[in-house]
């Protein structure tokens, strides 16, 4: 009785303990979760967000024009993709300042590439490639549009700084349109050449130093490796998990400034390099975007599986301001909208650039006719991340953004006097990452801790039901046997001075007994 006691209760514990852990790991896995997602000052998610010691991969791609002739006399170009020349990318947090009231935490952005020849398949920077002189289209373009009247002095200028070009492109390698720099010569003195200047030195971000009043200008050497002068402002998700991450300011200011309706100035979602947990296919991932002035929103697409681990699939694209009426005013002009996944990015960079999802992919196919060399592909070009839903990390991501130019004839300027009207691409980018197996284990520590609890949770919950069982059916068992068995061991009789002596006699049915009159008398 002792043992089925024990049996018993050991099995009611186990059962017990079962169920807890069956309701209660759960809820202590989330909760763990949510702790560990916090942006506190010390903790090992802060020092990852904010130095991550892994380099991005950023991949740039060109388009060599292969007929330069033939496009200044109005032909369609024809374009040879060069690439890619891949960069390690660091991007790191500095100057962190907590605000405990608000519970926000405020930092400046650095970039550093390193050129990776050994993943750029043979490329080395050195290679010639024929492109517009960006500078050169930029100062025309924008003079088109916005000060149409001035276009013979930007000519001049023109003549005067880059000493009388006599094409729109420029012949030169690939590693000074990227990061070393082309000459731009400000010591010029005549009046359209200082004028152009003196608003080159205030407006261009890009241009470095070289000597005294010359100048470098490339698409990347001027932020390479310098801090941005905008800082930006999150909220660290210690009072609200869900907030971590949400950009509060950039550059000092609660919402932009630059488009005419609030809810397009709005700063929505992350900074995009950290994103609340615990979230499922019905939510999407919004980031705002500070290269390119919006919040972009990435939706599910499928399940799917990275190194082993179960996350989601998402995309994203640049909207359809033509269209959709919550993006009516990203469009240049209330008449002027742009069509599926173009954009401009002239109010943010100051630029007359139109971004577009690299080879025009899933733009209007229009634009792939004017110009020849473009060839779309969802796998090389979609905007795409897979995320582990549970703990919110981006197992592999592709940020893809391609630069475009709107070219046309300029009468009044020289060099594109009969150019033909295109969208042309410059060139684009992918800025991605594939976690390394080293952080994509501690990710699978949370769940091979899950594996082992739903496995002992099963094994309490059931174990403790057969040990109960089995408890249970040992005493009906043995309570069976001892009711329905009597043991008489020795009855002895008296009548008178007589004395009998009765055999023991074992009764397995009290009712088939027949008992003697002598007993029944006692």
């Amino acid at each position: 009785m002792v043992s089925i006691k024990k049996l018993g209760i050991g099995g009611g514990c186990m059962f017990f303990f079962g169920i807890v852990t069956w309701c209660g790991f759960p809820s202590l896995i989330r909760s763990q979760i949510k702790k560990a997602i916090m942006l506190k000052p010390g903790s090992e998610i802060r020092d990852m967000w904010s130095n991550f010691p892994l380099p991005l991969d950023f991949k740039i791609y060109l388009f060599n024009v292969t007929n330069p002739d033939e496009v200044v006399q109005g032909q369609k170009p024809k374009l040879q993709e060069v690439g890619p020349f891949f960069y390690d990318e660091y991007k790191v947090k500095i100057d962190l300042i907590d605000r405990e009231d608000e519970d926000s935490v405020e930092y400046s952005i650095k970039a550093t590439w390193f050129f990776n020849p050994k993943k750029s398949h043979g490329l080395t920077g050195n290679e010639d490639m024929v492109v517009p002189h960006l500078m050169i289209l930029s100062m025309a373009l924008m003079t088109l549009k916005e000060k149409p009247a001035a276009m013979p002095i930007i000519g001049k200028a023109v003549d005067s700084i880059f000493h009388k070009p006599d094409s729109i492109f420029v012949k030169a390698k690939a590693k000074d349109i990227l990061f070393d720099g082309l000459p731009v010569d400000c010591t010029v003195s005549d009046f359209a050449g200082s004028a152009a200047c003196n608003v080159l030195k205030t407006e261009a971000k890009d241009l470095v130093p070289d000597g005294e009043n010359r100048y470098k200008f490339s698409l990347f050497g001027g932020k390479n490796g310098s801090v941005l002068p905008q800082r930006m402002k999150v909220l660290r998700g210690i009072k609200n998990y869900k907030d971590v991450g949400r950009v509060l300011e950039w550059d000092g200011k609660p919402a932009l400034d630059i488009w005419p309706e609030d809810h397009c100035n709005q700063y929505n979602g992350t900074d995009s390099t950290i994103f609340p947990p615990l979230f499922g296919p019905d939510d999407d991932i919004v980031s705002f975007g500070y290269e390119i002035c919006r919040s972009v929103s990435a939706h599910y697409r499928y399940h799917s599986r990275i190194k082993g681990l179960n996350t989601l699939h998402y995309t994203a694209d640049l909207g359809d301001m033509s269209k959709n009426p919550e993006e009516k005013c990203f469009c240049p002009t209330p008449d002027t909208c742009l069509t599926r996944n173009l954009y401009d990015l002239s109010k943010c960079i100051g630029a007359p650039i139109i971004g577009s999802l690299p080879h025009f992919y899933d733009s209007e196919p229009n634009w792939l006719d004017l110009v020849d060399g473009l060839h779309p592909t969802q796998e090389d070009h979609e905007m795409d991340m897979d995320f582990e839903p549970m703990t919110a990390t981006p197992i592999r991501a592709h940020k893809r953004l391609q630069f475009n130019m709107f070219v046309q004839p300029i009468p009044k300027f020289k060099l594109m006097k009969n150019f033909p009207e295109a969208l042309l691409p410059l060139f684009w980018v992918e800025e991605g990452i594939l976690l390394d197996d080293e952080f994509v284990n501690k990710v699978k520590v949370v769940f091979k801790a899950t594996a082992v609890v739903n496995f002992l949770k099963y094994v309490m919950v059931f174990g403790g039901i057969g040990m109960c069982i089995a408890a249970g059916g040992l005493y009906y068992k043995n309570r069976k046997e001892n009711s329905g068995k009597l043991d008489i061991t020795k009855v002895t009789p008296k009548s008178g001075n007589t004395e009998k002596s009765w055999n023991t006699m074992n009764i397995s049915t009290i009712q088939a007994a027949t008992v003697p009159a002598n007993l029944d008398k006692n």
